[in-house]
């Protein structure tokens, strides 16, 4: 009943495996199309979308990189992947330290969802609630009464 799929995880699958080369190709050109009409949406962010091929290697992209860290809390514009080592660490390096509740939920959620998947238990796939809003007793409106 149903297919068997089997998933291969390996660097540098896209030199190895011709549909991870298709995707990667395609990958690029949607990334090149969505950063050629790219508008900030930081109002305070005055900087261009000249940055290089965007690999940390790229003289240009770490200029772009150095330069446009002009937030101390929040960073970079969000034209910039924070999971992404270079920009962790410059963050790391010249940014105000920040821990974010949601994030950590974030990171422990996806860990047991990829177990639960790899198990294949589909019942723990729902992403359960902050532990702040459960603290604070917090309900989640779903209609506003009126008088």
């Amino acid at each position: 009943s149903g297919f068997v799929v089997e998933f291969i995880v390996e660097k540098k699958a896209d030199a190895k495996y011709v549909q991870c080369s298709a995707a990667s190709v395609l990958a690029k050109v949607t990334r090149d199309r969505i950063i050629e009409n790219w508008s900030f949406t930081e109002p305070h962010f005055d900087t261009t979308l000249d940055f290089g091929s965007g690999y940390p290697s790229d003289p240009k992209c770490k200029e772009w990189m150095s330069k446009n860290l002009q937030d101390p809390v929040f960073g970079y514009p969000d034209l910039v992947r924070f999971s992404w080592a270079p920009a962790k660490d410059a963050l790391n390096r010249n940014a105000v330290s920040v821990e974010w509740e949601a994030d950590e939920e974030d990171d422990e959620f996806e860990r047991s969802a990829m177990a639960a998947f790899m198990a294949g238990d589909s019942s723990s796939n729902k992403k359960p609630r902050m532990a702040y809003f459960d603290s604070h007793k917090l309900e989640r409106v779903v209609a506003l009464q009126t008088k």
